[in-house]
């Protein structure tokens, strides 16, 4: 009865743990963390925000203030870049040097990811950079994106987005977004 007791009490200690990995995950720069901290921010300085949206040759502009804007809404486009996914483990060459870090693909790796650059001044982020390319059913459809961050001081104060998008039958519609935070 002892030795049930102690066997039940083994069995429960390691048996309700999950499978152990055998590998480590490499951990890469996070571009959600850093958008969930950089909207942190913005919604507590009360920031505004200035929009331009150009479709083609079609330019509008907008301002928002503090408690109209959606900085999630506005953010999540850059989650495209995020490189800490369970598929991209040993996917990714990384290239430092004294101003920046550089992700690319390696060579034969499937991603749409195709640049992640991020520039720093004195240890603080100035500019993010990045390229995404979807062309996965590229006969039918390819979209392509530069998206850019830059910083003063740790906050955010400007992005782009700026791309093409085509569909099979369609013109190519080239895009870009800029927007300025106050």
């Amino acid at each position: 009865m002892k030795n049930l007791f102690y066997l039940s009490v083994l069995l429960c200690t390691y048996g309700c743990t999950g499978p152990q990995q055998s590998f480590k995950a490499e951990k890469y720069f996070s571009i959600d963390s850093l958008v969930v901290a950089q909207i942190s921010l913005l919604k507590s300085n009360q920031n505004v925000l200035t929009k331009t949206v150009q479709i083609g040759e079609n330019i509008e502009t907008q301002s928002f203030s503090a408690d109209a804007i959606d900085w999630e809404s506005e953010f999540k486009i850059f989650s495209l870049l995020e490189l800490n996914k369970s598929k991209f483990v040993g996917s990714i060459n990384t290239k430092t040097d004294l101003k920046s870090i550089s992700y690319r693909p390696k060579k034969d790796a499937l991603m749409s990811i195709k640049l992640l650059k991020i520039i720093k001044d004195k240890g603080q982020i100035t500019t993010i950079d990045g390229y995404y390319l979807d062309d996965y059913a590229e006969i039918i459809y390819t979209s392509q994106r530069n998206l850019k961050m830059n910083f003063n001081k740790g906050l955010l104060t400007s992005f782009e987005i700026a791309g093409t998008q085509k569909v099979l039958f369609t013109d190519t519609t080239q895009f870009r977004i800029n927007g300025s935070v106050n």
